[in-house]
């Protein structure tokens, strides 16, 4: 049930034209372009001040109950940053743990982001070896579930973290700061859904074990929503696990599966990409490790890509078009599932 953030549409019927402003909490997120008025009864409007389209403004309240006119805060208007928009204009996403009159639960599917830019071309994949992620998070559902061998599959390739358009801090695209300000893993479940048909879902789910935790959730709003694609949130984790499938079917993914409780290096992880994608794609390869108990373990792996990723890419030009990068762990241990 998401509670906290509610999509509601303030009715516009005059009942009582003696109500008062009544102080509202939240943002006002435009849907369209509309002037700002210093006073909506002489509709002055120092600097001509419009609010813009998906985007949001800090709610300060309705001139009365059922009003007609929101007053949100404009940042650096002149003479007042308090500025009086029409309600029709746009909607009220409200933070309360109660739902205000005529608001929808399941609403937050609703909630508008701005996905106007360009397809990114810069891009990093990050792929995590499941059961070393759950040494240290064993309470998690997905690794309790791994744990007690209800996953096996996760022990025989490597999982989604995510797809990271670059550069690093590239995030959060058109996402109001009420949404923001929810992305913690105590909340994931609280954020929108990213809008996927059920083959992506069904696919997802088994190729992303956080997909219990709501990982889906929190990868499409801080870095899906930066991708542009035309495709929305589909055509992001559907790129994601074709370029996923690519890697565990190849010499990189054996790898990992036959060496399961060994050690391996990143030499060899590098020089499995080169053999399955081309020659070089392994200087596009980072991989990261983690200490537990006195052991090095293989946590994840970072793919660097360049270009436009669609169903016909070829995984290695893409690695190719993009920058170089240093090694990062040299050696580790393929850790198997359960906890050591």
């Amino acid at each position: 049930m998401f509670r906290s953030l509610i999509i509601i549409a303030i009715s516009i019927t005059l009942t009582n034209p003696a109500f008062a402003f009544v102080k509202l909490d939240g943002y006002f997120i435009a849907e369209k372009a509309c002037e700002a008025y210093q006073s909506k009864n002489r509709q002055t409007n120092p600097g001509n001040i419009v609010v813009r389209p998906d985007m949001a403004y800090r709610m300060l309240g309705i001139n009365k109950k059922g009003g007609d006119y929101f007053q949100v805060h404009v940042d650096d208007a002149p003479v007042t940053d308090s500025r009086w928009v029409s309600s029709s204009c746009g909607i009220h996403v409200v933070e309360a743990d109660t739902l205000t009159s005529g608001a929808d639960d399941d609403a937050n599917d609703d909630v508008v982001i701005d996905q106007t830019g360009t397809e990114s071309t810069d891009n990093l994949l990050t792929l995590s070896w499941q059961p070393a992620f759950c040494e240290t998070r064993p309470g998690k559902k997905e690794c309790r579930d791994l744990n007690d061998g209800h996953l096996p599959h996760t022990t025989r390739q490597l999982s989604i973290h995510g797809l990271w358009p670059q550069p690093k801090g590239n995030d959060y695209c058109g996402v109001p700061t009420a949404i923001r300000n929810l992305d913690n893993p105590d909340n994931w479940h609280r954020l929108p859904a990213p809008q996927i048909d059920t083959e992506t879902a069904d696919a997802l789910e088994a190729a992303m074990p956080g997909f219990a935790s709501f990982l889906h959730h929190h990868e499409w709003i801080k870095h899906g929503t930066c991708y542009f694609g035309e495709g929305g949130a589909d055509e992001y984790y559907d790129d994601t696990l074709y370029l996923t499938a690519l890697i565990n079917d190849s010499a990189v993914g054996d790898l990992f599966f036959n060496n399961v409780g060994k050690e391996i290096t990143g030499a060899e992880i590098r020089a499995a990409f080169d053999s399955s994608f081309g020659s070089g794609s392994g200087e596009r390869v980072l991989i990261k490790c983690k200490s537990d108990s006195g052991r090095t373990l293989i946590n994840e792996i970072w793919i660097s890509l360049g270009g436009t990723i669609s169903p016909e890419s070829d995984l290695g030009d893409l690695m190719r078009a993009a920058e170089s990068t240093g090694m990062g762990c040299k050696r580790g241990l393929v850790d198997p599932a359960g906890l050591q």
